[in-house]
């Protein structure tokens, strides 16, 4: 047996398979890992949406239960604007908790207040854009103070039950008001490159979209009911 015989390689075209069989297998795996990555990425979106909407909707609902609570009979608790797009209403509380100085000695919400008469506490939801980004939020207004109860919202919509089983976008009569139905339509804080939303979103009685752009979206709707039926204005 000769040296050349006993010489061992590759040849080009043996390299040239091996490189290309390599790339197709490193090709394969980055695009696993990238639509992983994505997937990720779009699910964390959707949940900080959904997470964004029932937070709110638990904030709202519990306000709306409390419309028009007025036990005492004292304060003409109820509710004061209902349109499509906001809602006021008033209710009673105690001294000592209503963020204010009664007794007039420059300290507030002390245990001594609670003898003094109830008070109403106006509560307002509506959409704005507050911090002046270009983005709406839901606006929890009391008194003066205004927090931001959920941001990036994109729509609002109320409608009102009446006592007569019948629903309204607004009512004549606020005192007939027995349930309040909430419509609230959130985005993703961010775009997703290569997504398109083409959805129409419905209301109660309003449409919104289709948006046409990288934004996700999604819509919950609720109906909490008016605990305390004795609304006067």
């Amino acid at each position: 047996m000769n040296a050349m015989t006993c010489r061992k390689g590759f040849t080009l075209l043996e390299l040239l398979v091996a490189m290309a069989i390599s790339v197709i297998i490193v090709a394969a795996a980055y695009f696993f890992y990238n639509t992983q990555v994505q997937t990720k990425m779009t699910q964390e979106r959707v949940l900080d949406i959904q997470q964004n909407l029932r937070a709110s909707m638990v904030m709202v609902g519990a306000d709306i239960r409390m419309a028009g609570y007025d036990p005492e009979g004292t304060t003409d608790a109820g509710i004061t604007v209902a349109t499509a797009s906001t809602l006021t209403f008033t209710t009673s509380v105690e001294a000592e908790a209503n963020g204010l100085d009664d007794d007039g000695d420059s300290t507030t919400d002390e245990a001594d207040e609670a003898s003094q008469p109830m008070t109403l506490e106006t509560i307002t939801y509506t959409l704005n854009d507050e911090d002046g980004d270009g983005d709406l939020d839901l606006v929890r207004v009391v008194g003066t103070s205004r927090v931001v109860v959920g941001e990036n919202m994109e729509a609002l919509e109320f409608n009102y039950v009446l006592d007569d089983g019948s629903t309204v976008s607004v009512p004549t009569d606020r005192t007939r008001v027995i349930a309040v139905r909430m419509a609230l339509l959130a985005r993703s804080r961010t775009e997703d490159s290569g997504f398109s939303n083409s959805v129409t979103y419905r209301g109660y009685t309003s449409a919104w979209g289709p948006y046409n752009d990288g934004y996700r979206r999604r819509l919950l709707r609720r109906t909490v009911r008016c605990r305390n039926r004795g609304i006067d204005q």
